[in-house]
């Protein structure tokens, strides 16, 4: 599962991985709090800034989980955070 987003200071575009960090945590489906788990990225990749792009890019390798629900976190370096929700199929 690609994972792709753009993080602004104002009207600056922040392109520096260390100001990002990631987190996921298996959730109920029907809630928003969980259990943090591990997450772990695809082929050996890892989060990186795409300059071609203008994207944050991390390759989530989602557990095989069917029907279990995972909330992702990006937090940066000020303490900013916003979550995603996935269910698994």
């Amino acid at each position: 599962m690609p994972l792709k987003f753009e993080v602004f200071a104002g009207p600056t575009e922040l392109t520096d991985t260390s100001i990002v960090s990631l987190s996921a945590a298996r959730v109920t489906c029907t809630a928003d709090e969980g259990d943090p788990i591990d997450l772990v990225s695809t082929g050996g990749t890892s989060l990186r800034y795409d300059s071609v792009a203008g994207q944050y890019i991390f390759n989530w390798q989602t557990p095989r989980a069917p029907g279990q629900c995972y909330r992702i976190t990006l937090t940066t370096q000020d303490s900013s955070s916003i979550s995603a929700f996935f269910k698994l199929k």
